[in-house]
């Protein structure tokens, strides 16, 4: 053969798969080395395979290089999750707390500067698509109680026993910045999952609220939620779970019991949630028998009378969508998780047991034992040398960091964030939960939509790529 034609054929080659479209050159199912992922040999258009491979994780896994491969291990996550925490919680942006670093009591300045951060009677809400009056604003800011604040506060330790809203106000009243937005509530910061740890700074006037801080967030949660710990060895000991079980479904349940694990019968969890494995002995006790063979048997967090953390022993069938303990950390995993959640109604910080985009990418790393921040502007701060800040990079330049940039990132703009999924047809695609309130829900889109009420296209207003690995 012709050494021109050679060499031109070998040029052909490396462009092709520097370019993403190994695929192409090599034929279907092949595995693209630049890690974006690409169209199959012989289809031509992505509105015919769009609408149905598009729509399954093994579709995009099956275009990745090495997703089985472990991105880190136990270890490994266990060191990013301290550094994130060491980082993060120095940064008041970030909304990152450290729970450890808290004494027995935290100072009242300390206390009511977290409490009073956002004023609300300088914009213009609604509840009930009315005006919030100025009455009802003075009801929501007496409860808070600040009156009850000292130089220092002792400060109680907490279990979360059902589902959490945490609020910027201790009501559970829908408070939003347009009368025709239902749904998008000014008041819901998050939503706290069974078994997450929070510290207890404040009861709300009323005795129906605490103001709590987590990881994630601090704001007021319903007292019913939380079951108060002894002390702060023994919320520790809660948290130290030797053998657990991992929800990697979207939700779970236990099983229908009859009495005494009737008491926490039929309880949802969502992805990410941790349940201590019971040993022999407790199985023995409650059920009668030191094993169980078809269902696993978990200590349920629940709230006694007087406040106080106990637990309740349930059953999860081993049929079920979970873990003994945590994924492995692979990018098949990550896509795996993320479209479990699809087709899921969006849900403004976590309402009405739902996810927004945060909290759903949030709850697809906790499956691998990562902690990252609540909101999306804090995960963009995720320390990384993986961590690509692209806000002053154009369109084309920011195609050219996402041909090599791996399915399974985060992609961070304003107000939102996504994961990477890959690249088909020269058209870059991510999962996420996407869209208004009303109408809203966990989707696959292509970077070249156009932001509501702009012309801005999500490609044009991507900042920051955060690959953990």
């Amino acid at each position: 053969m012709n050494k021109y034609i050679v060499i031109s054929l070998i040029c052909l080659s490396c462009l092709l798969t520097a370019c993403g479209y190994e695929n192409f050159y090599k034929g279907n199912h092949s595995r693209n080395v630049s890690g974006a992922a690409v169209s199959d040999g012989g289809i031509s258009s992505v509105e015919r395979e769009g609408t149905q491979q598009m729509q399954t994780a093994d579709y995009w896994i099956d275009k990745t290089v090495a997703p089985d491969k472990i991105l880190m291990s136990k270890e490994e996550i266990e060191k990013f999750n301290q550094k994130m925490t060491q980082q993060l919680s120095s940064d008041t942006k970030a909304g990152y707390y450290n729970l450890e670093s808290y004494g027995q009591s935290v100072d009242g300045v300390l206390l009511s500067n977290l409490i009073t951060r956002t004023d609300f009677k300088k914009g213009s809400y609604y509840l009930a698509a009315k005006p919030v009056t100025t009455a009802r604003w003075n009801e929501y800011y007496d409860n808070r109680n600040m009156e009850a604040i000292g130089n220092f506060n002792k400060i109680s330790y907490g279990i979360i026993c059902s589902r959490a809203d945490v609020r910027e106000l201790p009501t559970s009243d829908e408070i939003t910045n347009r009368p025709d937005r239902q749904g998008h509530d000014v008041l819901q910061n998050t939503a706290l999952a069974v078994n997450e740890p929070i510290l207890i700074l404040l009861t709300s006037k009323d005795h129906a609220w605490y103001f709590i801080v987590a990881n994630e967030y601090a704001g007021w949660i319903k007292k019913e939620t939380v079951g108060i710990c002894e002390n702060k060895e023994k919320w520790e000991e809660a948290q130290q779970m030797e053998q657990f079980l991992l929800v990697t479904a979207d939700r779970t349940r236990t099983e229908k019991a009859p009495a005494p694990a009737g008491k926490v019968s039929e309880s949802e969890f969502t992805m990410g949630t941790r349940l201590e494995i019971a040993d022999g002995d407790e199985c023995k006790k409650t059920f009668g028998t030191s094993e169980i063979s078809h269902s696993y048997v978990v200590r349920v967090p629940m709230r006694r009378e007087n406040g106080g953390l106990d637990y309740q022993l349930a059953l999860i069938p081993k049929g079920r969508d979970v873990h003994e303990g945590y994924l492995e950390y692979t990018r098949a995993n990550i896509l795996r998780q993320s479209f479990k959640m699809l087709g899921n109604t969006y849900q403004w910080g976590g309402k009405n047991g739902g996810r927004d985009c945060s909290s759903l990418t949030r709850d697809v790393y906790l499956c691998f034992g990562i902690r990252l921040p609540r909101n999306s502007s804090a995960q963009a701060m995720t320390p990384g040398k993986s961590v690509l800040d692209i806000r002053k990079l154009s369109d084309k330049e920011k195609t050219a960091k996402l041909n090599s940039t791996e399915p399974g990132a985060i992609l961070q703009m304003s107000g939102h964030v996504m994961i990477y999924l890959g690249c088909v047809e020269k058209k870059y695609y991510v999962i996420s939960a996407n869209g208004s309130p009303l109408a809203g829900h966990v989707m696959v889109n292509e970077l070249s939509e156009k932001s509501a009420g702009t012309e801005k296209t999500w490609l044009s207003r991507l900042e920051t790529i955060v690959g953990i690995w």
